[in-house]
């Protein structure tokens, strides 16, 4: 009848091959499926990771190079207080002996440390981390700019002051060529300021994400000097309370005696 039939061990065992093989189908998908997942979480980590390191890079230079871009405004500004001084001692020589103290002040200083640019431009790496061939070039482009800055702007003023007994004489001061230098300087701080914005866009790095950059910097700066001020001071406490223990023995030695 029909249900010998259907419970025959002919169909009796090709149920169990059918309910193994999908066993085996279902422990093979799972198993996959593990391993796709293990890898797959392994791959996003490491991408992850290397988001992280590309961002640090990314905002560890901008933050370089917006230092010295202030660095670069302040010098420009100096020059054009400088402009101002020679216009008004041409118009009246008297005030060139009222102002003449001040002349030191009005050289234009550019001032950093090379630590970030030398990161940058010693370890293709960090060129690998970042992964953008436009940044780079730029990034390239704007510490080349800011050597050739202090060489044909800041260097050329202070060559131009022939500095005698502190300050330039009448002359000298009269024939320094501002109007020239600030367009230089207007010039290269123009373009320094084109290309650094063209970084951020490019890194998707608006000016308030840099601005809580630098404020992380800045806390950690003075986290690290106070560290450092606790220590020196607790330094020069050990110091002094053994300074204090070596008196009160000598006194005591000498009552001894």
């Amino acid at each position: 009848n029909m249900n010998a039939k259907l419970f025959s061990p002919k169909n009796v065992k090709s149920t169990c091959g059918t309910d193994a093989m999908k066993q085996f189908l279902l422990s093979l998908v799972a198993t996959t499926i593990s391993i796709v997942l293990t890898f797959g979480t392994a791959i996003w980590l490491e991408r992850d990771k290397k988001e992280e390191a590309k961002r640090e890079m990314v905002m560890m230079i901008l933050y370089d190079l917006s230092n010295t871009l202030s660095e670069i405004e302040e010098a420009d500004s100096t020059l054009r207080a400088g402009f101002e001084l020679q216009v008004a001692i041409a118009e009246d020589p008297h005030l060139y002996k009222q102002n003449a103290l001040i002349y030191a002040d009005l050289i234009p200083q550019v001032d950093y440390t090379e630590t970030v640019e030398n990161i940058f431009s010693s370890n293709i790496e960090t060129i690998n981390t970042i992964g953008n061939v436009l940044f780079s070039e730029n990034v390239s482009d704007l510490y080349r700019r800011r050597k050739l800055y202090i060489e044909t702007i800041c260097e050329k003023i202070i060559n131009d002051l022939k500095v005698e007994e502190g300050y330039p004489s009448y002359e000298q001061m009269i024939e320094v060529p501002y109007i020239q230098t600030i367009l230089l300087s207007g010039l290269q701080l123009n373009k320094m300021k084109e290309e650094f914005v063209q970084c951020q866009q490019m890194m998707n790095v608006s000016d308030s994400d840099l601005e809580i950059y630098r404020q992380k910097r800045q806390n950690i700066a003075q986290t690290t000097e106070s560290d450092s001020i606790m220590k020196a001071l607790l330094k020069e406490s050990d110091v002094n309370r053994l300074r204090l223990n070596e008196a009160i023995k000598k006194r005591e030695n000498r009552n001894v005696d």
